[in-house]
């Protein structure tokens, strides 16, 4: 009989699935750990279905590189070199979902955007605005910069670096809690949450000049 998932270890795998070629159980979704056949059940998973993770802004990082490092072996295309073209095919489909999916959840901003996303908000290209007050204080920002620059001002760029952080902290804290609020289909958080995304691309262009 197959073992029955617990909750207690729900949030931290996958559900355990049978490989269909050997039937050995596995906890690492994509591939059977013992024949390596590739589990076709898995295309179309969320990036935190992926690596058997609670859809969520905060993400157990060093669990997520775990996973990462597990499901790479067990998928690595040169796994197939001898399979058929469909399957060898599909390996290189799921390595690169893999690396992709991986690349933006191990990223807080990215994370951010896919959560955004995925929940049927827009894109940046979609919606580019900011915060109203958010580009007359780059606008004065941004001329200070330069006039600290020109006159080699160490003290003046501290001081421009320590506020431009500032802001950039205030919406980093902006942009956790509304992640946990796209939860309610929050028309209103998902909105505000492409503003305070948009924001922080320009903070960190201009923390990027200093």
């Amino acid at each position: 009989m197959d073992p029955v998932p617990t909750a207690a270890n729900a949030e931290r795998t996958a559900a355990p699935v049978k490989c269909g070629t050997c039937e050995a159980l596995t906890q690492v979704p994509f591939a059977c750990e013992d024949c390596h056949q590739l589990l076709a059940h898995v295309q179309g998973a969320n990036y935190f279905e992926l690596f058997g993770l609670p859809r969520s802004y905060e993400v157990d990082v060093a669990l997520l590189e775990e996973r990462y490092l597990a499901i790479s072996r067990n998928i690595h295309p040169d796994k197939y070199a001898t399979a058929g073209e469909e399957m060898q095919a599909f390996a290189l489909r799921a390595s690169a979902s893999v690396n992709s999916a991986y690349d933006v959840l191990r990223d807080p901003l990215h994370r951010a955007e896919y959560l955004l996303e995925s929940a049927g908000g827009k894109s940046a290209t979609q919606d580019k605005r900011v915060p109203q007050d958010l580009l007359a204080q780059v606008l004065t920002l941004r001329e200070e910069l330069e006039e600290a620059k020109a006159s080699n001002n160490r003290p003046m760029l501290e001081d421009l670096r320590e506020r431009v952080v500032r802001r950039k902290q205030a919406t980093e804290q902006d942009i956790v809690a509304l992640c946990c609020e796209l939860s309610a289909v929050s028309d209103q958080a998902k909105n505000e949450l492409r503003l305070q995304l948009n924001a922080m691309k320009y903070l960190n262009n201009l923390l990027a000049q200093m």
